[in-house]
């Protein structure tokens, strides 16, 4: 990564993060938030590469693909998705249940693009977090959030 540029993985995982919130169902992980912070470019950006490179992962299915979203959505649900959104489900319903247990901190390491803070605004009441990531990685999300308005 360079020193001025974000972390592609994490944008990445918030693609995948957004792709499923729009277009599974049903949720494992419901990051609603994660989808408008991307630019329509963006998403066709991702949505295109992400669908070709079904190629490497599964070439037979891929040659069965008829356009790309089908190509996308396969490649999604078998390389995209599976492990970022069952991360973050199992860490999300520990971290309840340890809330419930009297924990007070939430330390997010390499939280990339991650919408916890956003989308438990009711936790942030009891639950003070912490995002710890690369400066630049950081810079990129705080400045998307700004163009959206989001605090």
């Amino acid at each position: 990564m360079e020193a001025n540029q974000g972390s592609l993985t994490a944008l990445l995982t918030a693609y995948a993060r957004a792709y499923h919130a729009q277009h599974d169902t049903p949720k494992i992980f419901d990051d609603f938030l994660a989808d408008p912070l991307f630019t329509e470019e963006e998403r066709r950006f991702f949505g295109q590469n992400l669908a070709q490179s079904l190629q490497f992962f599964d070439p037979e299915r891929a040659a069965a693909c008829p356009d790309q979203a089908t190509a996308l959505a396969w490649y999604m649900r078998i390389q995209g998705g599976p492990v970022t959104l069952s991360r973050s489900r199992y860490t999300e319903d520990k971290l309840a249940d340890a809330i419930k247990q009297g924990v007070e901190q939430y330390v997010i390491l390499g939280a990339g693009m991650d919408t916890f803070a956003l989308r438990q605004p009711t936790l942030r009441e009891a639950l003070q977090v912490f995002e710890i990531d690369h400066p630049a990685t950081q810079a990129a999300k705080q400045a998307r959030m700004a163009k959206l308005g989001w605090e």
